[in-house]
């Protein structure tokens, strides 16, 4: 499990460039949401059901204190601010999992390239 969640942190740093060395083209949207959907999507099918997302809460968390900080957060600021509901500056699993209610639009439980939106 160690070695996916470092993994998954590197890749999902290098798909918003925060990471020394990884290549990022900003400028092109679809090539960012199709990276973060890789990233987290563990059984590539394109989409990233809640156990993903789940998952993802694990790797960011690299210091084992069951929040999640700016500095853990792997996709934009103004994503952690939409996830950080109280304000506080970390993010629960309860936050993660209110926030992964609030993007996934259609109610599936999947997250598609279109609810990625708010991550960029």
């Amino acid at each position: 499990m160690q070695k996916n969640r470092w993994f998954l942190a590197i890749a999902l740093a290098c798909t918003v460039g925060v990471t020394a060395g990884c290549d990022s083209d900003d400028d092109d949207l679809e090539d960012a949401i199709d990276s973060r959907i890789d990233a987290l999507d563990f059984d590539d099918d394109l989409v990233v059901t809640r156990a993903e997302w789940n998952n993802a809460f694990i790797a960011f968390d690299m210091d084992d204190d069951e929040v999640i900080d700016l500095e853990e957060f792997r996709f934009n600021g103004a994503a952690f601010d939409l996830a950080d509901f109280n304000n506080d500056g970390f993010l629960t699993e309860d936050e993660w999992q209110d926030f992964v209610d609030e993007i996934d639009e259609n109610n599936d439980d999947v997250l598609d390239e279109l609810e990625f939106d708010p991550l960029l």
